[in-house]
């Protein structure tokens, strides 16, 4: 068990999503959270494209973590959607995004929302993860490789030996560039 376990739901992933585009990708993001939250998909999208008009949620290796507040969320929530096509997405070495995994916030409480960020980035950055992601078709087998995933550090002795810790390393500016964005929001809300 690990931290995404308690924010996302095998009815929160979708497979083979036709989205050609970003916009097409937050729309099919609003409706699962909408279905599984009951709040409103344009209040989800609204969320999004605000935290991405500040800077991309892009990691690298074809992977991004889109999120943001809704003040009206009594939990942090996720959902994961795997593309159909890879789209473009501001990535940071330029490669098109595949896998998606969105978080939803309520209140800013920074420490536990830094916590999930950075789990789902290194869990997302881990070869044998993403690899096993983009093969698996069924809902039910995507949540169990996402939820027995519980620990970096053996994830990362995997990274090393596969020489990947090139991707690791260019995605740590994305992870900074979440803890800065967080530490802003605390230091505007007060």
């Amino acid at each position: 068990m690990n931290i995404l376990t308690d924010l996302l739901t095998t009815d929160c992933i979708s497979v083979y999503s036709p989205a050609r585009n970003k916009a097409e990708v937050f729309t099919t993001a609003g409706d699962l959270f909408e279905k599984r939250l009951g709040i409103s998909s344009n209040t989800v999208v609204e969320v999004l494209n605000a935290r991405e008009d500040r800077s991309s949620t892009a990691l690298s290796s074809g992977v991004a973590i889109p999120h943001g507040i809704v003040t009206t969320l009594k939990k942090p929530a996720a959902a994961l959607i795997k593309l159909a096509r890879p789209i473009d997405f501001a990535a940071p070495d330029q490669n098109k995004i595949s896998i998606l995994i969105f978080l939803l916030f309520p209140e800013i409480a920074i420490p536990e929302h830094l916590q999930i960020l950075s789990f789902t980035a290194q869990l997302l950055l881990d070869y044998d993860i993403r690899e096993n992601l983009l093969l698996e078709q069924d809902p039910q087998k995507i949540f169990e490789l996402l939820t027995f995933s519980n620990d970096f550090d053996d994830t990362h002795q995997i990274a090393e030996s596969r020489h990947l810790l090139q991707s690791i390393e260019a995605s740590k500016y994305n992870i900074q560039s979440y803890i800065d964005e967080w530490a802003m929001l605390e230091v505007s809300r007060r």
